[in-house]
């Protein structure tokens, strides 16, 4: 038999051929129907590619895995569980950073609850000046509309500037007043915050 340049390539091509073949022969998928049977073949009909599929070499081994197509419904719930994922992620690490923080602040329980009372103390000596002010203010309006009160008594208008001053005590009162209402919102959270805080910082410290 005369070899020629073609057979000479055909003959080295062919061992590749053939194992390509052998190992395509081996692939077989695995499906289940909507009856529940189990079917194995080299290919999927069209009506079964969408459900799940296993491939499986000579060997038997699940090699590779298709998952069936999911459903608008089912994909609406997995971006759902992953928005969820996140936000439990993001959480856990906004958690491990602040009990580090914890940690690297704080040497005792006690240091945590002198910080505290020291912040209170602060924010009840602002108080307690307000509530001075508000008071001295209180007792100038008294005086002012009293004032006024005289002059409505008597026939006569009240004057403009007495006017504008009542009406700047009010605001004054009210705007203090404010001031104070915030000011025992923030010792309430101060308060709650460090029971958070001195909570975490037993369980961080339990051996």
């Amino acid at each position: 038999m005369k070899f020629t340049l073609h057979n000479i390539r055909y003959l080295a091509f062919l061992p590749a051929f053939l194992i390509a073949t052998a190992v395509s022969a081996e692939r077989t998928f695995r499906w289940v129907d909507e009856a529940g049977n189990v079917h194995y073949g080299d290919r999927v009909p069209p009506r079964h590619v969408n459900k799940e599929r296993r491939e499986i070499n000579g060997s038997g081994r699940v090699v590779k895995v298709y998952e069936a197509p999911k459903t608008p419904e089912e994909k609406a719930e997995a971006k759902r569980l992953a928005k969820l994922e996140a936000v439990e992620r993001e959480k856990a690490k906004k958690q491990a950073i602040h009990d580090r923080i914890l940690l690297a602040t704080y040497s005792s329980e006690e240091d945590m609850l002198l910080l505290r009372d020291g912040k209170i103390a602060s924010v009840d000596a602002l108080i307690q000046l307000t509530n001075s002010r508000i008071e001295s203010s209180r007792k100038r309006l008294l005086m002012l509309e009293t004032e006024a009160a005289d002059f409505e008594r008597s026939g006569k208008p009240v004057p403009k500037i007495l006017q504008s001053q009542i009406t700047t005590a009010r605001a004054q009162i009210k705007e203090n007043e404010a001031f104070v209402i915030a000011k025992e919102k923030e010792k309430q959270a101060i308060t709650d915050q460090f029971s958070i805080n001195i909570s975490r910082y037993r369980e961080l410290k339990v051996p």
